[in-house]
């Protein structure tokens, strides 16, 4: 599968049109020029699909920032999309409903006593955001710790990235290409899971409980298995109820992970069939 999607990239000479602020992020004002990027690459971003809307919130917070909330260390939170950019998005990735994802580990900001999440947009890279930047934006919280993962060593994982670039390259192919040291938003929670959850993502992708466009998985020997989730994969994966059933901002949902079995085989039909009808749409379109 990975190798069909890089045709597809390879083939288009106008570059690829996808992107919302989950991949392109707060420095997509009109007008910004890509950072981090080759010619060629600034070249494709510059032809994507871009959410050039600011944040409601353009201030950010300038820290010092500690746990106030430890009950929430390690919560994902999925933002649905909020324009017809974020809507396409979706659509090429699984049709799930979510477009943006960000990281809660239970800190507040000092100076302003305002709760904070880390994300990864295209300005910045990985960087501290106040969890209200977005408005009214409705987006779920899933508590990672019901899970079984360790959120300390989650959210350790996740610091330790602050600060890192934003992966264009990545966000151009949509996680058929990688580079380690950059992130994108959803990439920025994979790297820190547990192997063993990753294992199993990557089984429930193969199977297609998850959806085919959802992820890219990619096992090199000696190396181990390369996943990349896009919001659509995670939602999918923690059996969160769909983007258009969501209303409003941080509604808390329990996770309740998928098994081979969550998938039945006309479901599993339907997804197959729709990865190849969105590849062939994104053939004819470019």
């Amino acid at each position: 599968m990975p190798a069909l999607r890089l045709a597809f990239f390879m083939h288009s000479s106008k570059g690829v049109q996808f992107s919302e602020r989950c991949f392109l992020g707060r420095g997509c004002m009109a007008g910004n020029n890509p950072p981090n990027g080759t010619s060629r690459s600034a070249k494709l971003l510059s032809k994507a699909y871009i959410d050039t809307a600011p944040p409601l919130e353009t201030r950010v917070p300038a820290g010092p920032f500690h746990v106030a909330a430890k009950e929430h260390e390690g919560d994902l939170l999925l933002f649905v999309p909020r324009n017809e950019v974020g809507r396409t998005i979706t659509s090429l990735t699984g049709r799930y409903g979510y477009s943006h994802l960000a990281i809660d580990c239970g800190e507040i900001d000092e100076p302003t006593g305002r709760r904070v999440m880390i994300e990864s947009t295209m300005g910045p890279g990985v960087h501290y955001a106040f969890q209200d930047e977005y408005g009214q934006r409705p987006f779920v919280r899933v508590p990672l710790r019901k899970t079984g993962v360790d959120v300390e060593q989650f959210c350790k994982c996740v610091h330790a990235r602050v600060g890192e670039k934003f992966d264009d390259l990545e966000a151009i192919t949509l996680g058929i290409l990688d580079n380690p040291a950059r992130q994108i938003c959803s990439d920025l929670a994979t790297v820190c899971l547990p192997e063993t959850m990753r294992q199993e993502i990557g089984r429930l992708h193969r199977k297609a409980v998850i959806h085919p466009l959802a992820a890219v998985r990619d096992t090199k020997p000696g190396t181990g298995l390369r996943l990349f989730m896009s919001p659509n994969g995670f939602a999918e994966f923690l059996g969160i109820p769909k983007g258009n059933e969501i209303e409003k901002p941080d509604q808390l949902v329990e996770p309740d992970i998928q098994d081979i079995s969550d998938a039945g085989l006309l479901e599993k039909l339907w997804k197959r069939s729709d990865t190849l009808v969105i590849r062939a749409w994104k053939l004819l379109k470019h």
